[in-house]
């Protein structure tokens, strides 16, 4: 089924950029998105978080055990020439530092896979247009045979069978899955075929400062801090104390939007069985407009946006922000901004939420399948290969039993995340976030429609819209009018 045509050019713009790469341990200047990107747990915000506090040393198993798979052979490369390599498209160079950790292991493939690493926005038009232009250009040495892609843009391809392949095709099974979080596979899977897989895990977290922690909340062990921050009624109340200290619980009031977003019961986008497609916005678009209005308005920010120098500038230990709504990928982040290595903790938060991940996709007419097939089967079900990626970059997994072995003894002593949050160690935490998350409600324009939304909640914020009511209008009309989705009745 050929993928619905997407307003591209308005769509991505309103989108503004992106992180470079989600996973990836460098700063970026980053737009709207991701998380991400992101995209699913449905439970109410409130109900489990004091259940599943961080520990400081996390020994919890994961709530689903890992699962003893099969892989896909290693093809032979006897007979092979140049006619058989691969091309690999990316919009930065982390992709290629995760495949590269399967090659290190198998190098007899490495003379056949080339990078083709663009240096463009992985989320806006640059990196969509490269690829699509590739995809159709009939020159065989540079098309698409991997596709990594951003968990905001990753459907883009993998609802079109005239792009991409089902990978089942290529001898993925449910059982070499097994070791995955059903939201990958959710996400992967159109029309009953596994069109994206992912070696990422990316459940939110809450990063926060432990100076801070100890000197309004009189202590910064994750089970306190996760107490003060159980549910949103709480979040409030503890931001009633820090602002009291002079200090603010976020940068800026769209800092929750991943965690709200995340708790939606049903797609933005519903297909009926004619093709046509309506937009559905629940409650919690109206729960997020009031919360973020309530931030600001209380003063509870230093009203800043996402990945604006304010932002970013208040990571450092001299900030005067408390805590940031993150990711596994966000530990690079804020290093990179000046976030000191153990004056971090990290706990569940509000509410379980995702942000972000790439997903990788092989393209139709590839002139290696069996390749490309070993490849992401390695990088996204090898628990070995797993553990490395953690161990080396700091990545969540998308590898159940790969994160049993790291939350029971072989997480490296030098492991980003683990250094950041001050010996903590995350992935029992990040396991079980990652059971949560829902994916199914996902659609090709929510990064689209987010962008509205995102407008719309400043606007409402700012007092461009008079109520919540509005706000909610002027998502509806720009869905209607931008892609020609009407709300539904």
């Amino acid at each position: 089924m050929k993928k619905r045509l997407l307003a591209l050019s308005m769509a991505m713009i309103m989108v503004a950029g992106t992180l470079s790469a989600c996973g990836s341990q460098a700063p970026a200047a980053e737009p709207a998105s991701t998380p991400a990107e992101t995209e699913t747990d449905v439970e109410e915000p409130a109900d489990t978080e004091e259940e599943t506090p961080v520990e400081e040393t996390d020994t919890t198993e994961t709530e689903t055990p890992a699962a003893e798979t099969t892989g896909i052979a290693a093809p032979s490369t006897d007979g092979w020439d140049d006619s058989k390599k691969i091309m690999v498209y990316e919009w930065d160079d982390d992709f290629q530092k995760k495949l590269s950790v399967v090659l290190d292991k198998y190098p007899e493939y490495k003379d056949y896979v080339e990078f083709n690493v663009l240096g463009v926005s992985g989320t806006g038009d640059e990196y969509k247009t490269a690829v699509d232009t590739a995809l159709t250009a009939g020159d065989a040495a540079k098309y698409p045979s991997i596709i990594p892609a951003d968990n905001d843009v990753a459907k883009y391809w993998s609802e079109d069978d005239e792009k991409t392949l089902d990978l089942k095709s290529l001898g993925f099974t449910d059982d070499m899955l097994a070791n995955s979080y059903d939201f990958a596979v959710q996400y992967g899977t159109f029309n009953g075929e596994l069109k994206a897989v992912t070696w990422q895990g990316c459940p939110g977290m809450v990063f926060y400062r432990r100076d801070i922690a100890k000197e309004v909340l009189g202590a910064d062990d994750p089970d306190t801090v996760q107490a003060a921050m159980s549910d949103w009624n709480a979040f409030f109340e503890t931001a009633d104390k820090l602002k009291a200290a002079g200090y603010y619980i976020t940068a800026g009031s769209d800092e929750v939007k991943y965690a709200m977003w995340d708790q939606q019961t049903k797609p933005l986008v519903t297909v009926a069985d004619d093709g046509s497609e309506t937009l559905t916005l629940d409650d919690t678009l109206k729960d997020y407009f009031e919360t973020n209005k309530k931030l600001a308005d209380g003063g509870y920010t230093l009203g800043a946006s996402m990945w604006d120098e304010t932002w970013a500038a208040n990571m450092k230990d001299d900030g005067k922000v408390f805590c940031y709504f993150a990711c596994p990928w966000m530990v690079g982040v804020c290093t990179g901004n000046g976030a000191t290595n153990g004056n971090w903790g990290g706990i569940v938060g509000p509410c379980s939420y995702h942000w972000g991940g790439t997903y990788a996709m092989v393209g139709k007419d590839t002139p290696n399948p069996e390749l490309c097939a070993f490849l992401l089967y390695e990088l996204t079900c090898d628990p070995d290969i797993a553990v490395a990626i953690a161990n080396q970059y700091g990545d969540g997994l998308n590898n159940k039993a790969a994160n049993d072995r790291l939350n029971n003894g072989e997480l490296a002593s030098d492991n980003a995340a683990m250094a950041f949050l001050g010996g903590q160690n995350p992935y029992g935490t990040w396991a079980d976030a990652s059971e949560k998350i829902n994916q199914s409600f996902r659609t090709y324009q929510d990064s689209t429609i987010r962008a509205y939304i995102d407008e719309a909640a400043k606007g409402y914020t700012a007092g461009t819209y008079a109520t919540v009511d509005d706000a909610v209008a002027y998502v509806q009309d720009q869905a209607n009018t931008q892609l020609g989705i009407p709300a539904a009745e």
